[in-house]
């Protein structure tokens, strides 16, 4: 209790503006400023109505301009909302429209259209734009636009993208095409289990040691197909729309080999490997032959980090885990390395590649679970006392067995939290004497508990608290 004391005495409430930029997934102000990222416009909000292209329905919200992101959430902030880098946009003009209406097309560097109907004073949405034109001149000049097409490589979902629709009968009977298909990648046959042959994506360790789960029980053929579907219409990636479809297709769980790139994209790491290229190699090199407390603490954890994966079992995996937990250690020297970060990385690079895996630790440990990986792990303690309370109010029986039996309901709840749920074996036997709360923990095996960390990344915090 001491420790949850004294790190709030330096606890300041969140600004409207942090809440926001939390909400919407974007990196704090310091973090866009190491690269300039956020020089060049001034920061507004405005009324708005939204329509995407194809979609009948339009939405009314907010509209937030905080340079270099344009974003948007729906007034019941469920319907709709979406964070588009500027350098996405590659075209803004005046759509003419009747008197007192003010509405913009937005066209996206991969075709896709947003109407937005500014429905406040038309002094405001003269100034509006005035901004939002100025950030875009601002892109253009760092260049971001030109590395918004190399970055999309990287990303699995061009490669789902591009493949062929397949034709649809017309009023004439004539088969026509629903897209253009002249740039169809060689991947357009590609099945889901071979699928990473083709294409410069970065792919995660199950790539090669094979993914948890069978690929027919888990129905990956069929989930590929209704995201294919989501992300042609929605936008992908840097530019996608989230709509209630997109959180019950997270729900029924995300494909293994779109998983990763889902993640970044959903938590916001995606937005800062974009604007850091090159970083991760840089400080692996910089700091290459260098060794630390943190690297020493590391090594001692490097295989007892899920052993019971394959690629855990392999040089190839443990270098790969090393290397990441290595550069973060640098990156953020105050944090440096704590216990179940190895599990939780460990767990990322099921699916993600080490750049990828490198700033979603970090957006973790800064922004989504703040204090948990702390030397004093004031933010997990915290937790745990939130949780006792929500378990004594709402499951009173449980509550009262652990108290009967004399164990703290944090014993078995404060693993849960600091790995979102993966495996624990090593870490719970070496840590506590109580051998059924190992076998509890055991009990969840890997497929499930990506499908929390799924929920995790696309709902927030709150899910740990619910699937506990």
């Amino acid at each position: 209790m001491t420790t949850i004391s004294t790190s709030l005495r330096t606890y300041k409430d969140p600004s409207k503006e942090d809440q926001t930029r939390l909400f919407f997934a974007l990196p704090s102000e310091e973090k866009a400023g190491e690269v300039g990222a956020g020089m060049g416009g001034e920061k507004m909000e405005i009324n708005a109505v939204l329509t995407l292209q194809h979609q009948e329905d339009s939405f009314a919200g907010k509209l937030y301009l905080f340079p270099p992101f344009l974003c948007f959430i729906s007034l019941d902030r469920k319907s709709v909302r979406f964070t588009i880098p500027l350098s996405t946009i590659r075209r803004v003009e005046r759509l003419n429209s009747r008197a007192g209406v003010f509405a913009l097309s937005l066209v996206l560097w991969h075709g896709m259209k947003i109407v937005i109907q500014l429905t406040s004073m038309r002094s405001t949405a003269e100034t509006f734009c005035d901004r939002l034109r100025d950030g875009l001149k601002v892109q253009l000049q760092l260049g971001q636009m030109k590395q918004v097409k190399p970055f999309a490589k990287t990303l699995y979902s061009e490669t789902l993208c591009s493949e062929p629709l397949p034709a649809e009968k017309g009023r004439d009977g004539e088969t026509s095409p629903l897209v253009d298909v002249s740039t169809t990648a060689a991947a357009a046959k590609v099945g889901v289990e071979d699928a990473d042959e083709g294409g410069d994506y970065h792919r995660g360790l199950g790539s090669e040691f094979k993914f948890p789960g069978d690929a027919k029980k888990l129905r990956e053929a069929s989930k590929i197909k209704l995201w294919t579907a989501y992300l042609r219409s929605h936008g992908r990636h840097l530019t996608l729309a989230r709509y209630p479809q997109c959180t019950r297709l997270i729900q029924v769980g995300l494909p293994n080999r779109l998983r990763g790139e889902m993640w970044e994209t959903l938590s916001g790491s995606l937005y800062l490997r974009f604007a850091n290229p090159d970083v991760y190699h840089s400080i692996l090199k910089e700091h290459d032959g260098k060794t630390s407390m943190s690297t020493e603490e590391i090594e001692k954890d490097l295989n007892r980090s899920l052993p019971e994966y394959a690629a855990y079992q392999s040089d190839k995996g443990i270098s790969s885990l090393r290397r990441v937990l290595t550069a973060y250690s640098w990156k953020n020297p105050e944090l440096g390395y704590c216990q179940a970060m190895n599990i939780l990385t460990a767990a990322l690079l099921i699916y993600m590649s080490e750049e990828q895996a490198f700033w979603l630790l970090e957006v973790l440990c800064d922004r989504l679970l703040p204090g948990y990986y702390s030397p004093s792990m004031h933010g997990t303690l915290l937790d745990q006392r939130v949780f006792e309370a929500l378990v004594q109010r709402c499951l009173p029986l449980i509550h009262d067995h652990f108290t009967s039996v004399d164990v703290q309901l944090s014993v078995a709840s404060l693993p849960w939290f600091l790995s979102l749920y993966d495996v624990l074996r090593v870490f719970i036997e070496e840590e506590t004497d109580f051998e059924h709360v190992s076998r509890f923990i055991n009990s969840m095996p890997l497929i499930f508990a990506f499908r929390v960390i799924d929920c995790f990344f696309a709902m927030g915090p709150k899910v740990l608290f619910q699937v506990g």
